[in-house]
């Protein structure tokens, strides 16, 4: 953060800190019968983050029936939680400054506001902290502000907007479990680790579309996407190329290339590499996407949010990993295979051990999982 942004974010501290007091109220006193309005704030992460917050979501719906729950989600991630049942309403928060205006700024003050703010303002903060996240917690008028203790916004200024603090646990467990922490420490009891994406028949006929126009053989088939623009978390081409001509060494298998519209020129330079066919997948829309891989039987990708999408609908995967530990960030489950290397370098991952952890899901395909 350069100076000026950290100037303004003080000052903004400071003027917010005016009208919030220090006092801290333990989890333990907050009037859970009586929370009728509940606010869940997850705009500040990225598309896996927000499926990994939705077994925290259920919880909180599980244990409030009859609560009016909303979330606050980014414009991008805003598709992921349509038709959840355990969500009331979805607030969307514009990253570009060019999507605010007049009509769209009105709207976001009113769906925080309406009908006299919330009850309380649940902030899913686990890696990172959100000076907007904390400042829409605040807008949306909650009494209580229940966050993470482990996070500062300024280690110079005192804890002014969450006055309900969770505790955070120091062992090694999945980052699910940090969000589930964070509703269990106000009575929330987990309600398993699955995520939730709901796909509607719409998305599920223009998968169907798809899939038929690209004459997907009736064998295995394996979805392969090589996103994310972060090459210290892309699996090498050159070796996806080489595993990828493995899985077509069998007439069993067909393989599927899935890719974002920021992956079409890396797109082109994988097919350059591959030495044999394979079928490639039109730009498709989000939902659509979740709904097309779906219907894969095996999943390949990097430790991305396409990850978490074939998760969500349940798809065996194997995934490569770098600096995020697997043991914190893989999805839950056996159908989920991780790969990393000692050095925890994603260029130090071989052909040889991709290879090995497909060939293990391959064959986990070929029987039920529990």
């Amino acid at each position: 953060m350069n100076t000026v942004e950290q100037f303004l974010k003080r000052i903004l501290l400071q003027i917010v800190g005016l009208f919030r007091s220090d006092r801290k109220i333990s989890p333990r006193e907050l009037p859970v019968n009586h929370l009728k309005r509940i606010l869940i704030v997850r705009q500040h992460d990225q598309l896996g983050d927000l499926l990994i917050s939705t077994p925290a979501i259920r919880a909180v719906r599980k244990r409030f029936p009859n609560a009016y729950i909303a979330v606050v989600v980014r414009e991008y991630t805003a598709p992921m939680m349509w038709d959840n049942p355990n969500v009331n309403e979805i607030i969307v928060f514009y990253e570009k400054l060019k999507k605010w205006n007049f009509q769209t700024i009105t709207k976001f003050f009113t769906q925080l506001r309406r009908d006299g703010g919330y009850d309380c303002a649940v902030v899913l903060n686990t890696v990172s902290r959100s000076l907007s996240s904390d400042l829409i917690a605040v807008i949306s008028k909650a009494k209580y502000i229940i966050g993470p203790n482990h996070l500062k916004l300024d280690q110079d200024f005192p804890e002014k907007i969450y006055n309900v603090l969770t505790p955070r646990s120091h062992k090694i467990q999945l980052e699910i479990e940090h969000n589930l922490d964070i509703v269990k420490a106000f009575g929330v009891p987990p309600d398993g680790f699955e995520y939730d994406l709901a796909i509607d028949d719409n998305d599920r006929v223009e998968a169907e579309k798809v899939h038929y126009g690209l004459r997907i053989g009736a064998g295995t088939v394996v979805g392969v996407h090589f996103g994310t623009l972060d090459q210290t978390r892309r699996f090498p081409l050159a070796k996806l190329a080489k595993v990828v001509d493995w899985i077509k060494s069998t007439n069993e298998n067909e393989v599927v290339l899935i890719v974002g519209p920021n992956e079409l020129k890396i797109r082109d330079e994988f097919l350059r590499m591959l030495k044999v066919k394979i079928i490639i997948a039109p730009l498709m829309p989000l939902r659509v996407t979740a709904a097309f891989i779906k219907k894969m039987n095996l999943f390949l990708c990097n430790d991305t949010g396409t990850l978490h999408i074939a998760a969500a609908m349940q798809v065996p995967t194997v995934s490569f990993h770098s600096l995020n530990d697997p043991a914190v960030w893989k999805p839950p489950h056996e159908r989920h295979l991780a790969v990393r290397a000692v050095d925890k370098k994603i260029t130090s991952i071989t052909v040889d051990q991709a290879i090995e952890a497909v060939k293990t899901q391959l064959e986990r395909i070929k029987s039920p999982y529990k």
